[in-house]
């Protein structure tokens, strides 16, 4: 991830989920998540936003999908580099 939240051996975990810069990811839902929005499996599937197809906008679609709501197509995102 391009964010950290500080050490946990250093930071109470109160401390990092009342700030704001951890609740700007935490606010993120599967509607606002582009590509994701217009998905039909987006309310079941898990997101792992670690990993995203851009790094500079969090609300890019995450990497490690293979399935494109467009086409209705599955790839292998296995092969995609992390």
């Amino acid at each position: 991830m391009n964010s950290s939240f500080d050490n946990i051996d250093t930071v109470k975990l109160i401390e990092v989920i009342e700030s704001p810069a951890f609740r700007q990811h935490w606010q993120i839902t599967k509607d606002m998540v582009k590509v994701c929005k217009d998905c039909e499996f987006r309310h079941i599937c898990t997101d792992c936003r670690a990993y995203i197809e851009d790094p500079d906008d969090v609300l890019s679609k995450p990497l490690k999908c293979g399935y494109d709501p467009y086409t209705n197509a599955w790839s292998d995102w296995n092969r995609l580099p992390i």
